[in-house]
Protein backbone atom coordinates (compact mmCIF):
# COMPACT_ATOMS: atom_id res chain seq x y z
CA UNK A 1 0.00 0.00 0.00
CA UNK A 2 2.84 2.43 0.86
CA UNK A 3 4.41 1.75 -2.53
CA UNK A 4 1.17 2.68 -4.30
CA UNK A 5 0.85 5.91 -2.29
CA UNK A 6 4.50 6.77 -3.00
CA UNK A 7 4.06 6.16 -6.72
CA UNK A 8 0.93 8.30 -6.79
CA UNK A 9 2.72 11.14 -5.03
CA UNK A 10 5.69 10.93 -7.39
CA UNK A 11 3.37 10.91 -10.38
CA UNK A 12 1.53 13.92 -9.01
CA UNK A 13 4.83 15.77 -8.51
CA UNK A 14 5.71 15.19 -12.15
CA UNK A 15 2.45 16.87 -13.15
CA UNK A 16 2.87 19.91 -10.90
CA UNK A 17 1.97 22.42 -13.59
CA UNK A 18 -1.52 21.01 -13.81
CA UNK A 19 -2.06 20.91 -10.07
CA UNK A 20 -3.55 23.30 -7.62
CA UNK A 21 -0.92 24.88 -5.36
CA UNK A 22 -3.01 24.07 -2.30
CA UNK A 23 -2.46 20.35 -2.91
CA UNK A 24 1.30 20.82 -3.18
CA UNK A 25 1.34 22.62 0.13
CA UNK A 26 0.02 19.48 1.81
CA UNK A 27 2.91 17.26 0.69
CA UNK A 28 5.34 15.88 3.23
CA UNK A 29 8.60 17.79 3.11
CA UNK A 30 10.55 14.92 1.56
CA UNK A 31 8.23 15.04 -1.48
CA UNK A 32 7.97 18.83 -1.60
CA UNK A 33 11.76 19.11 -1.44
CA UNK A 34 12.53 16.28 -3.89
CA UNK A 35 14.46 16.84 -7.12
CA UNK A 36 11.46 16.06 -9.33
CA UNK A 37 8.78 18.10 -7.63
CA UNK A 38 7.50 21.45 -6.66
CA UNK A 39 9.92 24.31 -6.12
CA UNK A 40 12.91 22.44 -7.57
CA UNK A 41 10.96 21.81 -10.75
CA UNK A 42 10.33 25.55 -11.03
CA UNK A 43 14.00 26.27 -10.33
CA UNK A 44 15.01 23.87 -13.10
CA UNK A 45 13.02 26.00 -15.53
CA UNK A 46 14.60 29.17 -14.09
CA UNK A 47 11.36 30.34 -12.47
CA UNK A 48 13.24 31.36 -9.34
CA UNK A 49 10.80 33.93 -7.97
CA UNK A 50 7.91 31.44 -8.28
CA UNK A 51 10.05 28.75 -6.64
CA UNK A 52 10.88 31.05 -3.73
CA UNK A 53 7.25 32.04 -3.31
CA UNK A 54 6.20 28.39 -3.36
CA UNK A 55 8.64 27.60 -0.55
CA UNK A 56 7.39 30.56 1.47
CA UNK A 57 3.79 29.40 0.98
CA UNK A 58 4.78 25.91 2.04
CA UNK A 59 6.46 27.23 5.20
CA UNK A 60 3.40 29.30 6.08
CA UNK A 61 0.75 26.71 5.26
CA UNK A 62 2.26 23.32 6.06
CA UNK A 63 3.18 22.86 9.69
CA UNK A 64 4.46 19.30 9.22
CA UNK A 65 7.78 20.29 7.65
CA UNK A 66 10.74 18.88 9.52
CA UNK A 67 13.54 21.18 8.44
CA UNK A 68 12.38 24.76 8.13
CA UNK A 69 15.98 26.01 8.17
CA UNK A 70 16.68 24.13 4.94
CA UNK A 71 13.53 25.44 3.32
CA UNK A 72 14.30 29.01 4.39
CA UNK A 73 17.81 28.68 2.96
CA UNK A 74 16.44 27.43 -0.35
CA UNK A 75 13.88 30.24 -0.42
CA UNK A 76 16.77 32.67 0.04
CA UNK A 77 18.66 31.04 -2.80
CA UNK A 78 15.69 31.24 -5.12
CA UNK A 79 15.09 34.91 -4.34
CA UNK A 80 18.81 35.66 -4.74
CA UNK A 81 18.81 33.97 -8.16
CA UNK A 82 15.75 36.07 -9.07
CA UNK A 83 17.67 39.18 -7.92
CA UNK A 84 15.13 39.87 -5.21
CA UNK A 85 17.86 40.71 -2.74
CA UNK A 86 15.60 41.98 0.05
CA UNK A 87 13.69 38.68 0.22
CA UNK A 88 16.89 36.66 -0.23
CA UNK A 89 18.55 38.35 2.74
CA UNK A 90 15.40 37.99 4.84
CA UNK A 91 15.28 34.21 4.36
CA UNK A 92 19.04 33.64 4.51
CA UNK A 93 19.16 35.44 7.87
CA UNK A 94 16.51 33.11 9.28
CA UNK A 95 19.00 30.23 8.99
CA UNK A 96 21.71 31.41 11.40
CA UNK A 97 22.56 33.52 14.43
CA UNK A 98 25.64 34.21 16.53
CA UNK A 99 24.86 31.27 18.84
CA UNK A 100 25.81 28.90 16.02
CA UNK A 101 29.27 30.41 16.06
CA UNK A 102 29.60 30.28 19.84
CA UNK A 103 28.00 26.94 20.67
CA UNK A 104 27.53 25.06 17.41
CA UNK A 105 30.88 23.32 17.25
CA UNK A 106 32.70 23.20 13.94
CA UNK A 107 29.51 22.49 12.00
CA UNK A 108 27.66 25.43 13.55
CA UNK A 109 30.61 27.78 13.01
CA UNK A 110 30.95 26.67 9.40
CA UNK A 111 27.26 27.29 8.75
CA UNK A 112 27.47 30.70 10.43
CA UNK A 113 30.41 31.74 8.23
CA UNK A 114 28.77 30.35 5.09
CA UNK A 115 25.39 31.98 5.65
CA UNK A 116 26.82 35.29 6.84
CA UNK A 117 29.29 35.32 3.94
CA UNK A 118 26.51 34.66 1.46
CA UNK A 119 24.50 37.55 2.91
CA UNK A 120 27.61 39.74 2.63
CA UNK A 121 27.80 38.88 -1.07
CA UNK A 122 24.14 39.79 -1.61
CA UNK A 123 24.61 43.03 0.35
CA UNK A 124 27.73 43.77 -1.73
CA UNK A 125 30.00 43.87 1.36
CA UNK A 126 33.21 42.41 -0.03
CA UNK A 127 35.15 43.08 3.17
CA UNK A 128 32.67 41.06 5.26
CA UNK A 129 32.72 38.18 2.76
CA UNK A 130 36.52 38.17 2.82
CA UNK A 131 36.45 38.20 6.63
CA UNK A 132 34.15 35.15 6.74
CA UNK A 133 36.49 33.27 4.38
CA UNK A 134 39.56 34.21 6.44
CA UNK A 135 37.95 33.15 9.72
CA UNK A 136 36.94 29.85 8.18
CA UNK A 137 40.45 29.43 6.77
CA UNK A 138 42.02 29.79 10.22
CA UNK A 139 39.65 27.66 12.25
CA UNK A 140 37.79 25.06 10.24
CA UNK A 141 38.28 22.33 7.66
CA UNK A 142 37.30 23.36 4.16
CA UNK A 143 34.20 21.85 2.56
CA UNK A 144 31.73 22.55 -0.27
CA UNK A 145 30.28 25.57 1.51
CA UNK A 146 33.76 27.03 1.97
CA UNK A 147 34.38 26.50 -1.74
CA UNK A 148 31.05 28.22 -2.48
CA UNK A 149 32.10 31.30 -0.49
CA UNK A 150 35.42 31.44 -2.31
CA UNK A 151 33.53 31.13 -5.60
CA UNK A 152 31.32 34.07 -4.63
CA UNK A 153 34.40 36.12 -3.76
CA UNK A 154 36.17 35.20 -7.01
CA UNK A 155 33.05 36.17 -8.96
CA UNK A 156 32.45 39.39 -7.09
CA UNK A 157 31.42 41.38 -10.16
CA UNK A 158 28.67 38.91 -11.08
CA UNK A 159 25.13 38.52 -9.85
CA UNK A 160 24.39 35.66 -7.44
CA UNK A 161 22.91 33.46 -10.17
CA UNK A 162 25.98 33.81 -12.38
CA UNK A 163 28.43 33.55 -9.48
CA UNK A 164 26.95 30.26 -8.28
CA UNK A 165 26.80 28.48 -11.63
Amino acid sequence: MKTIVLLLLLFSCSNLAAQDLSNVLLYEQRFFDSDTCCWRKLANTKEYEKAGNMIVSYLKNNKTHTNSQSLQWHAGQMFAKAQNDKQAIFYFKKTYNFLYRLFGGDEGKAWYFYAKGTVAFIKRDKGKLQKMIQKWDKNLPKDRNYDALVQLYENWDKKYLEATE
